[in-house]
């Protein structure tokens, strides 16, 4: 460290930032828009439910529509909750001392 350096001072890199507000916010739209389609084929197994069970009397059918319109908004909260993306951590720079430098070029051109 040398003496014009404070002990405060800290490197930072562009590759640290994290995403911009634009991206987060497409990626929540992303999100919620599959989290909405999810909805929708739960209402779909919903109403298949009814039909199986009392328009086509068929039973397996229509348990397997009723587990898939019990379990389908639980992967629609996750999905519409899930994380944001983290970034993998940069590494810290090192500053070096500004007298480590290499030497000046000899220019063989203007040798005496």
């Amino acid at each position: 460290m040398t003496s014009d350096q404070s002990a405060g001072d800290e490197v930072y890199r562009i590759s640290g930032a994290g995403r911009s507000l634009s991206d987060d916010v497409s990626a929540r739209t992303r999100r919620y828009l599959i989290s909405m389609a999810v909805m929708a084929v739960r209402t779909a197994c919903f109403i298949g439910c009814v039909v199986s069970f009392v328009v086509l009397k068929n039973v397996i059918l229509g348990w397997i529509l009723f587990a898939g319109a019990l379990l389908l908004p639980y992967v629609a909260v996750v999905i519409a909750n899930g994380p944001r993306q983290r970034t993998a951590p940069v590494p810290t720079a090192t500053l070096l001392d500004p007298r480590q430098s290499l030497p000046p070029r000899s220019d063989p051109t203007n040798s005496p």
